[in-house]
């Protein structure tokens, strides 16, 4: 797997379209498009003028207030249901992969057999339709522990989006439990996707050397992830970001 070429790619959520759509397509970067949850009718227009233009797009399933495993089942169903009609959405249009989240709200109480019982339903919802299911480990709250984040993946079927900001800046982490390399060790076997900056805090920080990331990078590459979101708003970060990326890669 290690030779097989790696797509890097910028986050947009849909308010951004278009100029941070056509600053993504200027710049060659692939697109990991998160889209409006209450408008996904919109998805098909914001992403093809730039599939159609060779950008490489991928989805990311941000739906804050719905939690696929809430403690409600009545709530959990209604979360079910909308990344379900997400799922619908994307179908056809580009790359059929999404990243999903469990635990965004960590005041949102979560029964973990709900979990794996309605992530396996999206799961199975998705490969009915050919679309692969990834779930995030997040910095707080029950995903950010490596051995539930893949015991969940596991028992429901899905891969998993390995967050390196995320994990560096994880309790697991920080505590001395983990190493970040640890992390993604434990995961490796699932992972599908990456999303690649420096750290979390108020918001996203940028990669500042190459010595940060190589160990992460490197294990990267044996997995089958061949997909490398950067997630950073900021244009000068992400460029930044990316040629660290590209050295970690021997400058592709």
């Amino acid at each position: 797997m290690k030779d097989s070429p790696i797509a890097v790619a910028l986050s947009a959520r849909w308010h951004t379209f278009p100029e941070r759509f056509q600053w993504i397509a200027e710049h060659d970067f692939d697109l990991e498009y998160t889209p409006d949850p209450q408008n996904l009718d919109k998805l098909a227009g914001h992403v093809d003028p730039f599939i159609r233009k060779g950008v490489l797009v991928r989805y990311h399933g941000f739906f804050p207030g719905c939690e696929l495993g809430h403690a409600d089942p009545s709530l959990a169903g209604q979360a079910l249901d909308l990344h379900k009609r997400a799922l619908d959405a994307l179908e056809g249009h580009g790359e059929p992969v999404i990243t999903v989240h469990v635990g965004l709200d960590v005041q949102v109480e979560v029964e973990p057999r709900r979990v794996v019982d309605n992530l396996g339903r999206l799961v199975d919802y998705g490969l009915q339709r050919g679309i692969t299911v990834c779930l995030e480990n997040l910095r707080r709250g029950p995903s950010s522990r490596p051995d539930t984040l893949v015991a969940w993946a596991s028992q429901s079927g899905a891969r998993i989006t390995f967050d390196a900001g995320h994990a560096v800046s994880s309790r697991s982490v920080l505590s001395g439990e983990y190493s970040a390399l640890e992390f993604l060790d434990l995961a490796a076997d699932r992972v599908y996707e990456a999303h690649l900056y420096g750290r979390e805090a108020d918001r996203h920080y940028p990669i500042r050397k190459l010595e940060d990331v190589q160990p992460i990078a490197d294990r990267l590459r044996m997995t089958q992830c061949r997909w490398w979101t950067i997630e950073l708003d900021d244009y000068g970060e992400a460029l930044q970001t990316r040629e660290i990326l590209y050295e970690c890669l021997g400058n592709p």
